[in-house]
């Protein structure tokens, strides 16, 4: 008997300790664990993003910022599971608030699930009577709320459009290539905002919202705050745009389609990158439509012209001219009689004057002599490949490196690119009248506004090309070093052609780009390219100065202006005008 007693009591004092260790395990060692489940299964995360970074110009001037802004959001597991008439009213209601049609609304909603508790953002940007409106009646609005959110805003509208780019809401391409994209997230969709994307976005903030026992949200939503994790805004970006002289440029630009190009010629830095026709990013960043969509994209206004590939015409004849002297197919001193046209066998190739000279290379620079540059090619002693392998030290047919994603790396007629041709079509054949078009810059070739200025900046340094940049600093990195690449040349053979860019301005087609205000020299090359889409040529112009130490170089294309001599060049004047006047210590050189 006392033997059961005894072990019915050491029974009950096993189980009392067994019941204490697991109340001790569950409220004390354990109570961190579960009362994380208790909240989660009571509340659901809901993400708020960063401000993204600000965007300054060369000068520590704000491009790009964020303002304080708010979004209607829909829980497409209420609004969905409503009663017909319920929500045709709730929808009813939204389009009149957002200015939307019904049947615009039941077709973003038919995207979403009845079952999904998570948040959509239906509109963004909301004004200030929408938002006091969504909260006047938020009691005959189950499933909608209004959430905080910082909205992109370019202080310029439409200046730099192109090389700021613009924001808007992840697509689903968007999200199948970068798992670290969400739903509703906002993403940079061209320019630095998307090629600096993963810097300028920063932390989410996250908050939790109530749910009912089946994890749906309560039908009065509200976002109140329970839990919250401070946002972290993106880093701060630093351009090398200087906001003066791209102002000017686009003014410039105003009446034509076309693009700027200025570059420091020393460090490479891009000081003007201008695209014309332009778009205000303000108008996409809100809520983009089809329509509004549709209507920019026949305009065509999201072409960067600046790095968009174009036929350079007569600015590629210094560059063939040169070829021709380091593969030693002509000399320095020789001379070319230049006439009205240049026959291959009974085919004609015209000269853009009748004018019959005696022409020297410099006289062939700065007039532009088409008839030289024909007899030139055929004394070319690989032919095209002379040029090609100039033009590659150039980095001609190579995207520069930009951060800007869609830049074209243009074309050059190279072995590579033939046997591409003969791939598309097998009658495909190089004659010799194609050299003679390659030789002032027609034909097959194409170049881009910045990979011109950079050539010439590989000119006006003695050979030294500069590595071209945008993107002087992000925070938090060092400052993006300047580089030049060495392409070795006679100097003699240069100064030839530097000299003959300077005739140009002096007396020839360039003079309408000298700079009669200031006492700085400068160097340029008129171009007029002919393009099969267009009655009148491409205006081509591109320069470096002061002539002697050069600081600055600039390209100018206006699409369908016609002479280079006559629309470039009085751009580009009043570019090098403004810039030797903000720096003054060029001034008198």
């Amino acid at each position: 008997m006392l033997t059961r007693l005894l072990t019915s009591a050491s029974l009950l004092s096993f189980c009392f300790l067994l019941l204490l260790y697991r109340t001790f395990d569950l409220q004390v060692l354990k109570k961190h664990f579960y009362s994380k489940r208790v909240r989660e299964s009571t509340t659901y995360i809901l993400e708020q993003e960063a401000p993204r970074g600000i965007i300054y110009d060369r000068d520590k001037r704000v491009l790009a910022s964020s303002k304080q802004s708010a979004s209607l959001i829909v829980f497409p597991s209420i609004l969905l599971n409503l009663r017909t008439e319920k929500k045709k009213k709730v929808l009813t209601s939204l389009s009149a608030i957002l200015s939307l049609s019904t049947e615009t609304l039941e077709k973003v909603l038919k995207k979403l699930s009845k079952k999904d508790s998570r948040p959509y953002t239906l509109q963004k940007n909301l004004s200030l009577l929408q938002v006091a409106t969504i909260y006047e009646h938020r009691l005959d609005l189950p499933g909608i709320a209004i959430q905080k959110q910082a909205a992109r805003y370019y202080l310029n509208n439409s200046l730099l459009a192109h090389v700021l780019g613009y924001t808007g809401k992840v697509s689903p391409k968007e999200l199948a290539s970068n798992p670290s994209y969400r739903l509703n997230d906002t993403v940079g969709k061209s320019g630095v905002e998307k090629a600096l994307d993963r810097e300028l976005r920063g932390k989410k903030a996250y908050y939790r919202l109530q749910v009912d026992r089946y994890g749906q949200p309560i039908e009065k939503v509200d976002l109140e705050q329970i839990e919250r994790r401070r946002p972290d805004p993106g880093k701060n970006v630093t351009l090398t745009i200087d906001l003066d002289l791209q102002k000017l440029a686009e003014k410039e630009l105003e009446d034509y389609d076309g693009a700027v190009v200025m570059l420091d010629s020393q460090t490479g830095e891009i000081l003007v990158l201008a695209s014309n026709p332009g778009f205000n990013p303000n108008l996409l960043v809100s809520n983009l439509t089809n329509q509004l969509w549709n209507t920019l994209n026949q305009k065509k206004v999201f072409i960067n012209r600046a790095i968009s590939a174009y036929p350079p015409g007569s600015i590629w004849k210094p560059l063939v001219i040169l070829s021709a002297l380091e593969s030693g197919s002509i000399s320095p001193r020789q001379k070319f009689k230049a006439s009205g046209a240049f026959y291959l066998g009974r085919t004609p190739f015209r000269d853009w004057t009748s004018k019959q000279v005696l022409a020297d290379l410099k006289y062939t620079i700065a007039w532009s002599r088409n008839t030289v540059l024909y007899q030139i090619a055929r004394e070319l002693k690989d032919k095209e490949h002379t040029i090609n392998q100039l033009a590659e030290k150039f980095k001609i047919g190579q995207k520069t490196g930009v951060k800007l994603l869609d830049e074209s790396p243009g074309e050059i007629p190279n072995q590579e690119w033939k046997l591409k041709m003969k791939r598309r079509n097998k009658n495909f054949a190089w004659y010799p009248g194609n050299l003679l078009h390659y030789s002032i810059g027609q034909g097959y070739l194409l170049m881009t506004p910045l990979q011109a200025a950079r050539m010439t900046a590989g000119i006006a340094n003695n050979g030294n090309l500069p590595k071209v940049f945008l993107v002087k600093q992000i925070e938090g990195a060092p400052p993006t070093e300047s580089s030049l690449e060495k392409i070795e040349l006679s100097p003699q053979n240069l100064q030839l052609i530097k000299e003959g860019m300077m005739l140009c301005v002096k007396s020839g087609t360039c003079q309408a780009s000298k700079l009669r205000k200031l006492k700085v020299e400068i160097a340029g090359k008129t171009g007029s390219a002919e393009n099969s889409q267009q009655a009148k040529t491409h205006a081509w112009y591109v320069a470096f100065g002061p002539y002697v130490n050069p600081k600055v170089v600039i390209s100018v294309f206006l699409s369908g202006a016609g002479h280079g001599g006559s629309k470039a060049a009085p751009v580009a004047r009043k570019l090098l005008e403004a810039y030797f006047e903000k720096y003054q210590e060029y001034q008198g050189s």
